[in-house]
């Protein structure tokens, strides 16, 4: 992707994953999500079809836990929540508000085992499994 304009990258705190928001040659932001030095996913901002959870990680088995959400707000949408989920019987969840990238995307981790997220983004609420990171 060609990119006209780049925000530096953003290292997150809890999981060490790293993002950045870059503008393609088209003018439209796009956010690019690393874990390490590999690139793990790509969005590019459209209006036609947004994915407000775009990805959904956890932690590697045997390492400090940890869950990781990201996705794209819906239009006049400014703020976003992620109820990360344990599993089990009795399953807990923890409430952590998203950080909005350019007002067009936002990210959000917790530390902690857990299984899926439920995230909230004005009238949008949509739910999804975390996939485990494979160990390197």
């Amino acid at each position: 992707m060609g990119h006209t304009g780049e925000v530096p990258l953003l290292r997150l705190p809890i999981s060490g994953w790293t993002v950045r928001v870059g503008r393609s040659t088209a003018d439209r932001a796009a956010l690019e999500v690393y874990e390490g030095s590999r690139m793990a996913d790509v969005c590019v901002a459209t209006p036609v079809s947004v994915s407000v959870l775009r990805g959904a990680w956890r932690s590697p088995r045997g390492g400090a836990p940890w869950a990781l959400a990201w996705g794209q707000l819906p239009a006049g949408t400014t703020s976003v929540t992620a109820g990360f989920t344990t599993g089990g019987l009795r399953p807990a969840v923890r409430q952590i508000p998203g950080v909005v990238i350019e007002g067009i995307y936002w990210v959000a981790e917790a530390a902690g085992g857990f299984a899926g997220v439920t995230v909230h983004a004005g009238p949008v609420l949509v739910s999804g499994r975390l996939r485990r990171v494979r160990a390197r």
